[in-house]
């Protein structure tokens, strides 16, 4: 449900009156980012408005069926000639402003720009700005948007948002997930959103090269803290080794939560083809552990419990402080408890 009827008023009130939309998608793009533009763009063409998305990165393979048909460009840098002074930006799940486009803090737009979030660190760059961190997913809230107004939502539509809600909570299964988490689901399916059909265009997409690379993770898994930690890490090779791409870490991490104990994990990927050294680190935690706050140490952030961030250092040197940092945190959250 639309909390905000005002501010969900003046967003759609936008949307109705610019005859082109510009959806921005943040880098690396998840199910949440694609799933939200997919949707909006699908409406966009249904209202017979002139509409294109854009991302710095393209589509990881699973989650290209959302974009099939669509006006979708891979680009660094915001087009300057879209959407003129008759269209609107909108930005969906793209906090920090430096995982979609920098251009965006500078505000040297013709047209207004619409800034829908569930991150809690967002940095308000909007010319609206709705951001609701209790949200599981920026899915939900795009959800309730589409319903709360007159055009409603369609089946395709709700398959796009359907993707967007379960690729950010987990499919129900993260602490993140609420009541209001069912309640859009339930309004997604009787959209049409078949749950069946979209898990096997989600999941069954694995290949060997995909379960060897995965392989050499769990092969390296390592539990610390008592128990309270997991940690395991990829190197260059492997990627090249596996003939691999780095879209098949998505989601790697989820694996060490399903440990006995362990409330805090942590996936560390070397980063091929990259000047210096570059590890990327994907973050989770459950209650009472905050993946955030380890993320924030090294420049990163997100969510409490799944946050990012990268470390410029050799690959041993950034799991050796990685740990450490991991360590304290959980040390320091256990003593107060």
């Amino acid at each position: 449900m639309v909390s905000d009827k005002a501010l969900a008023g003046e967003i759609l009130t936008l949307l109705d009156r610019s005859l082109s939309w510009l959806l921005i998608s943040h880098e690396k793009p998840d199910g949440d980012t694609l799933g939200c533009a997919a949707a909006l763009t699908r409406l966009g063409m249904r209202l017979s408005k002139r509409v294109m998305t854009i991302c710095k990165d393209p589509c990881f393979e699973k989650y290209s069926f959302l974009m099939d048909g669509l006006d979708f460009k891979v680009t660094k840098r915001m087009p300057e000639d879209f959407p003129g002074r008759d269209g609107v930006i909108v930005c969906v799940d793209t906090c920090p402003v430096d995982r979609s486009y920098p251009e965006l803090r500078e505000r040297a737009f013709s047209c207004p720009v619409v800034n829908i979030d569930h991150h809690a660190d967002n940095e308000l760059y909007g010319d609206v700005n709705w951001i609701d961190p209790t949200a599981s997913a920026t899915g939900e809230m795009v959800t309730s948007l589409m319903a709360f107004s007159q055009w409603g939502i369609r089946a395709d539509e709700a398959e796009a948002l359907y993707v967007a809600v379960i690729s950010d909570n987990g499919g129900f299964s993260f602490p993140s997930t609420t009541l209001d988490s069912h309640q859009c689901a339930i309004t997604l399916l009787k959209a049409g959103a078949s749950p069946n059909l979209i898990a096997e265009k989600l999941h069954s997409t694995l290949t060997v090269n995909t379960l060897n690379l995965w392989g050499r993770a769990f092969s390296r898994a390592e539990v610390f803290s008592g128990g309270d930690c997991a940690i395991y890490w990829l190197e260059k090779n492997d990627f090249t080794e596996t003939k691999s791409k780095q879209d098949a870490t998505e989601n790697l991490v989820n694996f060490l939560l399903r440990i006995k104990r362990v409330k805090m994990a942590a996936l560390c990927s070397e980063q091929p083809g990259r000047e210096g050294e570059h590890v990327r680190v994907s973050l989770r935690s459950r209650p009472p552990f905050i993946a955030r706050e380890v993320a924030v140490i090294f420049g990163g952030g997100g969510h409490d419990m799944a946050s990012g961030c990268t470390i410029n250092a050799p690959l041993s040197e950034a799991v050796a402080t990685l740990r450490e940092e991991m360590a304290r945190h959980v040390s320091g959250i256990s003593a107060n408890l």
